[in-house]
């Protein structure tokens, strides 16, 4: 039996076993689940962080809550703005937990950038579209940047910066009476711990489960409120 004739066998058994296996939303994001329908819905809305640690949440939340989320990155708060109504459609939801910033800091793919007012208007806005689902709503401060200047960008984000948009988050939240979720302090200065590099805000497996665990926590006591 040739080496390429086995290779081929185990490349179509991948394939097949990929297409088998079916949707899994305990491993990827994207995989919303199948509602069991005497549970709340929870929409998790956010960047890559939030991707990151959804089917961590679903896992933890298995039993008391049906957990989706848009089937993107929700990028920046402007963005956000503009599609927000599109990722909440007109589902019923009981809790949305959102977040917006690191897109913010850094920039990613905006010819104009934000700035801490900007994204205080934004973040308003937001909201405002929000409240009209009904839901209750918790906000995520944003994790912190990086320690070095990021990969992409090749920008570095002082402290003083990352806490200029988180204030005026806070600002915001406090004015409409959404929770904040402090995802910011919880990470704090284990930045080195959690991240995966110098010059990279995601997070490793231990950082993930971190995140995962304190936003379901939330969400678990908002939802009994």
């Amino acid at each position: 039996m040739s080496q390429s004739f086995v290779f081929f066998c185990f490349l179509s058994f991948s394939i097949l076993t990929s297409l088998w296996s079916g949707p899994d939303p305990f491993s990827k994001p994207f995989d919303n689940p199948v509602d069991d329908p005497t549970l709340p819905r929870v929409l998790i809305i956010g960047d890559s962080i939030s991707i990151g640690y959804t089917p961590r949440v679903r896992k933890l939340l298995k039993g008391k809550a049906n957990v989706h989320r848009p089937k993107t990155n929700c990028r920046w708060s402007a963005f956000g703005d503009e599609n927000i109504f599109q990722w909440i459609g007109d589902e019923k939801w009981d809790l949305i937990h959102f977040n917006f910033g690191l897109w913010d800091w850094y920039g990613w793919s905006q010819e104009k950038k934000a700035t801490p007012e900007s994204y205080a208007r934004s973040l308003e806005e937001i909201v405002k579209k929000l409240s009209s689902s009904g839901a209750q709503l918790v906000f995520a401060l944003t994790t912190p940047p990086c320690a070095g200047p990021e990969r992409k960008a090749k920008v570095f984000i002082s402290e003083q910066r990352a806490q200029a948009f988180n204030q005026r988050a806070k600002v915001v939240m406090n004015e409409y009476g959404v929770v904040i979720n402090d995802l910011y302090s919880l990470i704090g200065n284990n930045r080195s711990k959690y991240q995966r590099g110098k010059n990279d805000v995601h997070y490793n497996d231990e950082g993930r489960d971190l995140l995962a665990s304190q936003v379901a926590q939330v969400i678990r006591v908002q939802l009994v409120k």
